[in-house]
């Protein structure tokens, strides 16, 4: 998925979640640092027409302006949402449009189109979520609290990866509400006994 991201070919709301994981925690910008690096010899190897020079005030004024791929800072921001997942939605985690999926369970989803999903997920301290797998993969970044599962425990700025060979319960900390944002390429597989009826409630 690094190197994916590091050739610019994830899925948009994947993208802005990677992003997001970097900045928020550096278990893995050395590692990128490194792939950008390999990317860019690659390239200098490569005898074609260098792309046209990005004049140097146009780059000053970016940086100084808090740009991101050349948009501005947002007016307002959240310290707890990063700024790639905070143009998603415009206003901070607490401000969000929450429903109510399950007991313990809100969610405000972003985007649902061409199988891809991208929901941000609150989950009250202490919760159990549903028993499921994977129809594709999944990659949930911790914004706020933490939760375990079968695997491991995932804290602010880490990113959970979960696939068709996964079956896992996620559980939340229970001194601490959980936030999290999600992107899924299929929809969830429900694996408990009251599967069938929570398959309706989460819409697939």
């Amino acid at each position: 998925m690094l190197a994916g991201y590091v050739a610019g070919a994830l899925e948009p709301h994947m993208h802005a979640l990677i992003t997001a994981h970097l900045m928020l925690s550096d278990e893995n910008r050395g590692f990128v640092r490194a792939l950008e690096a390999e990317a860019g010899a690659a390239l200098d190897r490569i005898d074609a027409p260098l792309p046209q020079r990005v004049p140097r005030d146009h780059v000053l004024s970016a940086i100084y302006a808090g740009g991101y791929y050349g948009t501005g800072r947002p007016a307002q921001h959240d310290p707890e949402l990063p700024s790639p997942l905070f143009r998603l939605v415009g206003k901070p985690l607490d401000q969000l449009p929450w429903k109510r999926k399950l007991p313990g369970l809100k969610e405000c989803k972003v985007y649902d189109k061409g199988g891809v999903e991208a929901v941000f997920y609150h989950i009250s301290a202490g919760s159990r979520m549903p028993k499921h797998t994977h129809a594709g993969s999944e990659a949930t970044l911790v914004l706020r609290g933490a939760f375990h599962d079968e695997r491991d425990l995932y804290r602010r700025g880490d990113v959970a990866l979960a696939d068709g060979f996964v079956e896992h319960r996620p559980t939340t900390s229970r001194d601490e509400d959980c936030v999290c944002f999600a992107v899924t390429d299929a929809p969830l597989k429900m694996t408990g006994a009251v599967w069938s009826v929570l398959q309706k409630l989460f819409g697939k």
